[in-house]
């Protein structure tokens, strides 16, 4: 037997990273690695317009190193791999490998990324709770990332969490990249529901542009802050810091019943 507090949303569809995932603590070593790789790979007596390094390259996609900081409005925070790799092909010699058809540096990278996310993947607070309390009410629950699908599942194994979603769409699943509404609307089509039976929660301009196109019924910001909200039209009511207040604004008690 159902038992949703709300009956009009049936599912919710979650971005990863900086939602269900503390971005910094996961992602800022594995950038680094990935960065430093990218850069070991140019070649010695390269043209001095392109002696770059992996604070060169990180700093093109919004990684701030020298303060272990991501910019949330970043390529690394809110783009895709794929768009990462694009910004850093025009650093890169002309004669510089592509690294979007070499098997070997997508094979590296995608290594570097898996076994490094396994070392650092760390929750944004306490995600498990509130996620079950969805599920036990009946919400379908579906992920859309900008990170890659296979990566995206390993981190909600290895919080233990990936039992409580229907789908994870990831930016090479097929469906295209956020804002591209098409990983929501597939989501969508999988749970068997219309747009406007779905909310989205996110915390990028990418999430939010996703959710409106897509024809979601609401979005739910997560930011420190309100004045942090990724667009001036997200209401107060509608911004929490983490997932621990989800819950609450779906209209589930703290022990899970419907308030």
């Amino acid at each position: 037997m159902r038992k949703k507090s709300d009956s009009m949303t049936k599912l919710v569809i979650f971005d990863k990273d900086g939602v269900i995932l503390d971005l910094e603590a996961t992602w800022l070593p594995v950038a680094r690695a990935v960065a430093a790789y990218t850069a070991r790979l140019i070649p010695q007596g390269s043209d001095a317009r392109f002696a770059i390094t992996a604070a060169d390259l990180l700093h093109a996609v919004g990684v701030d190193d020298s303060r272990g900081y991501i910019d949330p409005k970043g390529l690394f925070a809110a783009g895709s791999f794929a768009q990462m790799r694009a910004k850093w092909k025009t650093m890169l010699p002309a004669n510089f490998i592509e690294l979007d058809c070499d098997p070997v540096y997508r094979d590296t990278v995608q290594t570097i990324v898996l076994q490094q996310a396994r070392q650092t993947t760390k929750a944004k607070g306490d995600v498990a709770t509130p996620l079950r309390a969805l599920h036990q009410n009946g919400y379908l629950l579906a992920v859309v990332t900008n990170d890659d699908e296979e990566s995206a599942r390993q981190n909600l194994r290895d919080l233990g969490i990936i039992d409580l979603f229907l789908s994870v769409v990831g930016a090479n699943s097929g469906h295209g990249s956020k804002p591209d509404p098409d990983g929501l609307r597939h989501c969508c089509h999988l749970a068997g529901v219309g747009p406007e039976e779905s909310i989205m929660v996110g915390d990028t301009i990418a999430d939010y542009g996703a959710a409106r196109a897509a024809g979601c019924k609401g979005f739910i910001c997560i930011a420190d802050a309100y004045e942090f909200r990724p667009h001036e039209d997200i209401q107060p009511e509608h911004v929490i810091s983490s997932l621990v207040g989800l819950p609450a604004l779906l209209g589930i008690g703290p022990n899970g019943a419907i308030i």
